[in-house]
């Protein structure tokens, strides 16, 4: 049956969230696993120093939020879905814009990590202290979570938004409880959190970290708080886009930075550098060191913000190639919204089997790094296109207008988180990843450019079609360009 709240117009997705939806949405979205797991990577790339490891969460809340700035000014300049798939058309050209929707679409290592890190902190309080639960255990717990959550999202984009609100608060009152627990302990005299807070900024912790290391806890800073741009992929499903994008991005993205700033003293105010640094699940271990016969909560809390991240995260991946297809820079397919649902179900469906295929390939660490570099590829661009498109369309009605400095000194760090990891010993993920941009180049010259084309790909088509029961919608471009073309 179809949703009551449909018009009966033209077959396009709906205009399903608010302020407060759009709130839930970039929380859920930004919040997930890193938080619970970041702070040890964190720590260990800056070799254990506590009061770097806290700086460097803060700054990589403020790179966020200046990030975000730039994505409301793109968002709500020209209220297109996809992220920053139109952007990058208009200001780089197809060929970009090509390169940024397949490397989307395909690298989506951030649901891969999360996924892993929610089979860990599902299984781990089973396997008792000490013991180490089989990868396998991990990996299959992992697969069934996004096949669940792809479920959801194929089904309703307004149960969707739902669950985001409902572990929105299911995750918040997870870090609240270890932020105010961490801090409760320490004014009670926890010798290990005093002992901590007096030697934050110590020589001794402070004297072998070099740039790389820099660049190395950025990384895993910043992959907590990515999900910042969410709303710009959903941006035709927003209701009064113009007030709401830039408003629930700005209040989301402020409270994410205090909120991680209260985990990590929380943190640090019961847990040694050591314990920290020799757990995988340090959600866990401090649970069961504050919280006694309650400690089961933290992992489960863990778990939901995870669910509640994925789902986010999600909504916003599939609206990138579903964009792309309806420009036909991507399969024709991918185009396509459920007949009933009106939700992108074909580019949903693939986006977790290709996610499903990363967890059961790669490990928690690379694929935070390929991930980081991946993404900052384009958040460069994308604070590279407000500049570039001001110039290009300085006509064009902004309703949000981001000060130039930031999209300038936003490209300067996306640069630095670029060029930082091949300085010092790097990885060959980077290389992977550049090898992937290349292909992707490869592939606009043959299909698009050259114009190829694969005969039984057709058949395919009307058969997924038939079984997905999807079809085209009745989109005829977004309305600057309406306007332009009139």
């Amino acid at each position: 049956m179809k949703d009551s709240t449909q018009n009966s117009g033209s077959f396009e997705l709906k205009k399903r969230i608010g302020l407060w939806g759009g709130v839930a949405l970039t929380t859920g979205a930004v919040v997930g696993t890193g938080i619970f797991v970041s702070p040890v990577g964190v720590l260990r790339s800056v070799q254990g120093s506590i009061g770097l490891s806290l700086v460097i969460w803060v700054v990589c809340g403020l790179i966020a939020i200046l990030s975000a700035l730039c994505y409301c000014e793109l968002g709500t300049t020209f209220g297109a879905s996809g992220g920053d798939f139109n952007n990058f058309n208009l200001a780089y050209g197809p060929v970009v814009a090509f390169m940024y929707a397949w490397t989307n679409f395909m690298v989506l290592l951030g649901g891969a990590a999360s996924a892993q890190i929610f089979s860990r902190y599902l299984v781990s309080p089973f396997y008792g202290e000490g013991c180490v639960p089989a990868e396998s255990v991990i990996k299959i717990f992992a697969a069934v979570l996004l096949m669940v959550i792809g479920y959801i999202n194929c089904k309703s984009v307004k149960v969707s938004v739902k669950v985001e609100i409902a572990f929105a608060v299911a995750k918040f009152l997870a870090m609240l409880i270890i932020g105010v627990g961490g801090i409760v302990s320490l004014i009670r005299g926890n010798s290990t959190g005093l002992y901590n807070f007096e030697t934050a900024f110590s020589s001794q912790s402070m004297k072998s970290i070099t740039a790389s290391h820099i660049g190395q806890a950025c990384y895993q800073g910043l992959f907590p708080y990515n999900g910042w741009s969410v709303l710009t992929t959903v941006t035709e499903e927003i209701r009064d886009m113009k007030r709401n994008l830039p408003r629930a991005c700005i209040i989301s993205v402020t409270v994410v930075i205090a909120m991680y700033l209260l985990v990590n003293v929380g943190y640090f105010s019961v847990l040694s550098v050591d314990e920290m640094l020799t757990t995988k699940a340090v959600g866990v271990v401090f649970a069961n060191k504050i919280l006694g016969p309650i400690a089961w909560f933290v992992p489960l809390a863990v778990c939901l913000s995870t669910i509640g991240n994925l789902n986010g995260a999600y909504l916003s991946v599939a609206r990138s190639p579903f964009v792309a297809a309806r420009a036909g820079l991507m399969p024709k397919i991918l185009s396509m919204i459920h007949v009933e649902y009106y939700t992108p179900a074909p580019a949903i469906i693939t986006n977790c089997v290709v996610t499903a295929i990363y967890v059961c390939i790669g490990d928690f660490d690379t694929l935070i790094y390929a991930f980081g570099f991946t993404s900052w590829v384009f958040y460069g661009l994308s604070a590279g296109s407000v500049l570039i498109l001001r110039w290009k369309m300085p006509n064009l009605p902004r309703p949000y207008k981001v000060p130039w400095p930031i999209p300038v000194l936003v490209c300067i760090i996306a640069g630095a988180l670029i060029v930082a990891p091949f300085l010092e010993h790097p990885d060959p993920v980077y290389f992977w990843a550049l090898g992937f941009y290349a292909a992707t180049l490869l592939g606009y010259f043959v299909f698009i450019a050259r114009k190829v084309r694969i005969s039984c790909l057709q058949k395919v088509y009307v058969f997924l079609q038939k079984l997905l029961q999807v079809a085209e919608t009745d989109f005829q471009g977004y309305a600057y360009q309406r306007k332009s073309e009139g």
